[in-house]
Order: structure tokens, then sequence, then C-alpha cells
């Protein structure tokens, strides 16, 4: 962080109000070239007077772009007039380094070297510019005095106007002349030049001409020619290029001014050399984000030119460029091959590398190519590129496990109108497998994709991972509490994913997908209609030696708004949330319908009911955790 100067209260107190502007007002002197003595007549185009604007110690930075001339007429009275200058920023009365090489640049005084001083920034104004409005109400007069003063300036400074007219426009008009216009670059420094680059042109037309536009014409170094982008229709203007929309090398200006009656003048061209170093951006053609993979397949990388030009750098001694490395879900390196990157058109290299993930080394999985390659750019700065795909791939076997996520379901056909199920820190959900050889597995990632991502979520590489252990045949149903976990590490942010669930038999996979949106707002927390609570009511009996109590019912309270999917979920002397003894499935539980469960008791034990409930409409999906109840039997 940036220290402030020492400033005690009373310096600051009384550079806030001194007599001289101090600091935060503006206070500027300007003063012109020894010759206060100007001619201007209809053919006049080339004179220019030089003005020195100097901004007093302490005093803050000021824009100046117009001036106001002041004469008396033939009546004696006082005519005044205000014309429009190409403007200017005068910087703030501080000097530092940066000053020295620039006189434009601004000093901060937070920075160390930064002192209070006079700055004086010194201009060439246009004598027809500036003084065409006392010409063409003064066509005959000699010695006229006349004042100018500048905007947010101090002082006024005196001139003697001749006007020396020449006829030949008929009944005595002046003659029009085409514009002459100039073109100053106003960046100072040491080209090459990157970023914005300031210029300012000046049409110079006779003071009997109308503007009818005035162009800075910009051609690259392959010869395209921009001369629509930067136009006025006043007598002068100033632009600020973009340098970094055209490729590095020369860049050639001009000033080209036409008038109202089609007379056409054109500057001298300015050639500039421009630098904008950036790197070239690396992406992945094939194969496509999301793809199946059953069999050898060719990964192909493209590298395209931005700005800079390039070389790319040997990464293993064979003269290979572009490196490919394969993740699994772990995040772990699974394989790593490399390829060589081809030029095929101007400014683009492509490098077509195989990739076989079909093998005894590989399981049905998801996992992640990324390429990588290192630049130098033409200023001898190297970039690292790399860019990333996700994949599975399909193992040729006729045994996978089956696999089917119940809850959450979609709430709308997603082929035709896709609304995310919500996660948030009440969810639950629940998945459904079966394999003849036994489920050994179950992995529960989180992916990331930039395509749909909300604004502000950040997709790191690795998906965020759980894995359930199983081991068991049949059909097998699994309840994970992702409510619990989601605020932990990993992290998961909020927005949206793809929850991806994979099943394991020891060799094969079967993986299914669902869209979904993470969210912890309040408003997403809860089912419209319910409370977050459950209510139990039991049936008790004393008879010595009877089971106590014979029955319980365990109910929600309130009704849903909306249409409702539920699940309920029995635990029989058991406290693992993650396996239910019982489940029942109800696609749709109309609105209004209140939601409960009786059980009779057959035998003492601890007994628990649980539901996981979403909204048809919001998406939304609570998990309304096991409420317990222990049975016993009366003493006889």
């Amino acid at each position: 962080m940036k220290k402030l100067l020492l400033l005690t209260l009373p310096l600051i107190v009384t550079a806030c109000t001194s007599g001289d502007g101090g600091f935060g007002a503006s206070v500027v002197n300007v003063t012109a070239s020894p010759d206060q003595i100007v001619t201007v007549n209809s053919t006049t185009t080339t004179g220019t007077t030089n003005y020195t604007f100097t901004n007093k110690a302490g005093s803050s930075a000021t824009t100046i772009n117009t001036a106001t001339l002041s004469w008396k007429d033939t009546t004696g009275a006082t005519r005044t007039e205000t014309v429009a200058i190409p403007g200017f920023t005068l910087p703030a009365g501080f000097t530092c380094a940066a000053a020295g090489a620039d006189p434009y640049a601004q000093c901060n005084y937070n920075d160390a070297g930064t002192t209070a001083g006079d700055r004086s920034v010194t201009r060439a104004i246009n004598d027809a510019e500036l003084f065409a409005k006392v010409f063409t109400a003064n066509q005959s007069v000699t010695a006229l005095p006349v004042t100018v003063q500048f905007n947010s300036t101090a002082n006024a400074l005196n001139f003697t106007f001749n006007s020396a007219n020449t006829t030949g426009g008929g009944e005595g008009d002046p003659a029009e002349t085409a514009p002459a216009p100039l073109l100053t670059v106003n960046t100072t420094g040491t080209q090459p030049y990157s970023g914005n680059l300031s210029v300012s042109i000046s049409g110079n037309f006779a003071v009997t001409s109308t503007v009818k536009t005035l162009v800075l014409q910009v051609t690259d170094n392959k010869g395209n020619i921009d001369n629509t982008t930067y136009t006025s229709t006043n007598p002068s203007a100033t632009f600020s290029i973009d340098t970094s929309k055209y490729p590095d090398g020369a860049l050639t200006l001009r000033a080209i001014a036409i008038t109202a009656s089609g007379l056409t003048g054109t500057s001298a061209p300015q050639t500039v050399q421009i630098q904008n170093v950036s790197a070239p951006v690396m992406q992945i053609l094939s194969p496509d984000s999301g793809a199946t993979l059953t069999g050898p397949s060719t990964v192909r990388v493209q590298i395209r030119q931005s700005t800079s030009t390039f070389t790319l750098a040997d990464l293993d001694g064979a003269g290979n460029d572009v490196r490919i490395d394969v993740r699994d879900f772990r995040g772990q390196i699974v394989k790593t091959t490399y390829g060589q990157a081809i030029k095929v058109s101007d400014g683009i290299y492509e490098a077509f590398i195989p990739l076989d993930l079909i093998g005894s080394d590989f399981s049905s999985n998801a996992y992640t190519i990324t390429a990588t390659a290192q630049a130098t750019l033409n200023d001898g700065t190297s970039r690292n590129l790399n860019a990333n795909t996700s994949v599975s791939t399909q193992v040729s076997d006729n045994k996978p496990p089956a696999l089917s996520i119940i809850m959450p379901a979609y709430i709308t056909d997603p082929y035709a109108n896709l609304i995310r199920p919500t996660i948030s820190r009440n969810s639950a959900f629940m998945i459904q497998a079966s394999d003849d050889n036994g489920v050994s597995s179950l992995r529960v990632d989180f992916v990331c994709d930039p395509a749909t991502a909300l604004a502000n979520q950040q997709c790191p590489v690795a998906p965020y991972t759980y894995n359930i252990p199983v081991g068991k045949g049949g059909v097998i149903q699994r309840v994970f509490d992702i409510g619990a976990l989601m605020d932990g590490q990993p992290y998961i942010q909020n927005g949206n994913y793809t929850m991806r669930i994979t099943a394991y038999d020891g060799a094969n996979a079967n993986i299914q997908e669902m869209p979904v949106q993470i969210s912890r707002d309040i408003q997403n927390e809860s089912i419209a209609g319910l409370s977050n609570q459950m209510s139990v009511q039991v049936v008790p009996d004393f008879t010595p030696g009877a089971l106590n109590p014979t029955a319980a019912t365990w109910s929600l309270v309130g009704t849903p708004t909306h249409d409702v999917r539920v699940v309920t979920l029995a635990y029989d002397n058991t406290v693992v949330l993650a396996e239910p003894t019982r489940t029942n499935v109800a696609p749709i539980v109309p609105a209004g319908t209140p939601i409960g469960i009786t059980q009779s008791f057959a035998k003492e034990g601890s007994y628990g009911i649980a539901f996981i409930v979403e909204d048809l409409v919001t998406g939304n999906t609570h998990f309304y955790k096991p409420v317990w109840v222990d049975v016993k039997k009366n003493p006889s």
C-alpha cells in the first residue's frame, strides 16, 4: 500500500485555502511567443502562435479547450466570441521524474519524489482558427486591439490584429482556398507505442471556408486503411487511437480536411511504431467438451496469434512444442503425450496429437485433457499457454452398472425448456444403482462449465468430488446429504453445475448427469407452504408387557403451495442416513395435500422417518432429516 506524504493538519488547511489556489484549485497563467501581432486574411492557413500554459504549484489538473476573444467594434461596443481549440489536459502543479520526459505526465502526490511545482505545456494554435470570428467581423482593419483568454486561465493576452482582405469571389468577397491540415502526435516517450495513442489534427481551414469534415486516416503495416473511425465536423479535433486493434509495426497517420464546397487538403504522412505485447490464444478444437470416447482419437489444438508474433519452445527435446496431459477425476495426470504445431495459415498453428484412453489401463471414466505450450513473443518475453476440455470414456463392456438419479428430478422437459433443480444447505439427493457383480462405489462430481457459469462464478479445472463406498450387489439406494457438505472443503460456490454421478463395479462404470444450481439464498432453502419442521404424534399403550408406543405418525407442518415430488425414507434400527431401510417415491403430490406417514411397530427398536421434497415449480429441494421414535416393552 502506498504511504501518503506526511502533511500536518495546519499545512493541509493552508494548502486548501491559500490565495493562489493551492491544492485542489486550478490557477493557470498563459504567455504567448514574443510577436503578438497577428495578421489574418482569406488565404491564411499555416500561421501559428506558441502559447505556454503554466499551472501553479499545488494546483489541480485542468482541461483547456476554448478561448474567448474580446474587442471593440466601430460603435465602441465590446464584442466577445468564444471558439473551440484542440483540447488538452494541463497536469496538476506537481513535479516528478516522469514529468522530465513527458510534459503531460500526471504526478501522483502520494508517490515518493513528487513535490509541488509549476507545470508548463507549450501548444501551437493556428492563428486563422483562433481569430476567424474576429476576421469575419473585421475584414478590413489594422491595429485592432484584441484580448484572448483561455478557459480556466488567470490572465488574458493582448494582441494587435490586422486583416488583409483579398478579393476573388465576386463582389469583393475573399477567395476560398483549400485547407492545409496539420497533425500532431501528443503521446510522448520512446517508440514503439502501446495502448492508446493521442493524436490532434487541425484542419487549417481558410476563414471563409465552411467545415464539412475532418478525418484522421490510419493505415496499418498490412496496407489496410481506416478513414471512418476517427472523424469530426469541427475545424480541429483530438482522437485517442486504440493501437491494440492494429497489428504490431508501422502505423501511418494522415489528416484530411474537406470544406463544404468540396476543397480538400491532406497533411504530410506521419509514421509511428506500435507494439502491444499479447500472448496467442490456445484452444482445443477436438474432441468436443463433454464428448464420450469409445476408441482412439486425435486431439486437435489450435494456437492463434493475437497482435504479437511468437515462436514456440521445444518441450521434449524432439522438436515437439505442444504437450497433452490427461487428468482423471482426482486431478492426477494419468497420461502425457506430445505433438508439433504446424502453420496452417498466417498467424494460425495447429497440432494433431493421437490419444488412446481405451485399454486395460483406463476404465470408463471422466477425464480432463489439458494442452500446454510456451510462446516467446517478439519482445523476448515468454508466456505459458493452456487450454482444457472434459471428456468421458466408455470401455466396451456389456455389463456396466445400472444407475439412476431419483432425487432431484427434472421439473420441466430438459429438451424443451431446461430449468435446473436447486440445491441448498437444506438439500439432499438420492441415487439408485444395481449390478450383477456388485456396485463397488459411487462418485459424485459437481462440474463447472464456463459456458453456463453465472456471473462471478469461478470454474476450477478439477470438479468438486465426493466418493461413496458401497461394496454390495443387487439394487442399492444411497442418500447423499449434500447440504451438510457444500460449505466444507471442497467449498462449492453458488452457481450452475453439472451433477455427475458415476457408479463402478470394479472394472466398468456408468455415468449419469443432471444440470443443477447451487444456491444459498434463503428463498431457495425451503418449500413454499411447508415449514422446515416435522411433527410426530405417537399412539401410546401402557399395558404391562405391551410395546409402547404401538404406532407413530410423522407429518410435515403445512401443505405445499405447488405440486411436489416426495421421497419417503424409513430407517428401522439404523442411524446411517445414507442407507435407508425402505423408500417410497411419490412422483407428484398435488398442491395443498398434507404430507405424512403412519407406521405401526412390531418389535422394540429405534425408528425414524425422513422426507426429500422437491418443488415442481421452483425446483427447490429440501431434506427433512429423520425424527426418531424409541419403541420399548412396558414392564410386566
